[in-house]
């Protein structure tokens, strides 16, 4: 099963707002456009691909997420304030296919000769080809690696599977007993398993999530901080 229909399960045909705040979308408009892309995305590089995403907590980054994931290729989410040297070291190592990233990081970042692609880009797609997904995907595939800050050395990647997202996401809303009346502010960074489990935990049981990225900085230092005890998700993660 892909991690990405997992998610939306229950929840793809509500008209209910899950992403409140300045930016807004509901439930069943952010099914339709994350299908769309995820059939752009398997048209244009195939599956089984590196995809980099460089954005800071947003309605993009939501879309490209959980497009990548759909599509059967592996999501690799980095902090969008990351150094080029390390960024030059996790591109070198992935050779991702595809970035999907903001302008403001375009323009501080070089990419030299990769393939980038920018919200405008994407602004408009048509209906996605049902076709595109009647194979299911592996559960145990890898669906992104969740990379280090480097900063005690070089990123370590650890690869995470469809089976760790479903298992890690249905492991806390059992145990925090989430329900559609939870609403959770979201100030952790999203290309950290921390900040993840809120997304996908609240997309799951059809709760909302509403953005603050005023304490990023925070998220930065905390993430840090347990950099070196990152074990991933559910199950034993292997490392890239």
């Amino acid at each position: 099963m892909n991690a990405t229909d997992y998610f939306f399960e229950h929840t793809s045909g509500l008209e209910k707002t899950f992403l409140e705040g300045r930016e807004s979308i509901s439930f069943k408009e952010l099914h339709s456009e994350v299908v769309n892309l995820a059939s752009w995305i398997r048209a244009e590089v195939g599956t089984a691909k590196h995809i980099i995403i460089l954005s800071v907590n947003n309605l993009f980054f939501l879309k490209t997420y959980l497009a990548v994931i759909k599509s059967g290729n592996v999501c690799i989410p980095l902090d969008p304030r990351i150094e080029k040297e390390n960024f030059d070291y996790i591109a070198g190592l992935t050779k991702p296919d595809m970035i999907l990233l903001t302008d403001d990081i375009l323009r501080r970042l070089p990419l030299g000769d990769l393939r980038y692609v920018l919200p405008s880009d994407i602004a408009e797609f048509g209906d996605h080809h049902v076709s595109d997904f009647i194979t299911d995907t592996d559960i145990d595939e890898c669906a992104e690696i969740i990379f280090t800050s480097g900063s005690t050395g070089e990123p370590k990647g650890v690869m995470i599977s469809h089976r760790n997202l479903i298992s890690n996401t249905a492991s806390i809303v059992e145990y925090l007993n989430l329900t559609a009346g939870d609403r959770v502010l979201v100030v952790l960074p999203l290309y950290y398993c921390y900040g993840l489990s809120l997304l996908h935990t609240h997309l799951r049981v059809g709760g909302s999530i509403v953005f603050n990225n005023s304490f990023m900085f925070l998220g930065k230092v905390f993430k840090d901080l347990v950099d070196y005890k990152c074990t991933g998700f559910a199950g034993i993660p292997s490392h890239f």
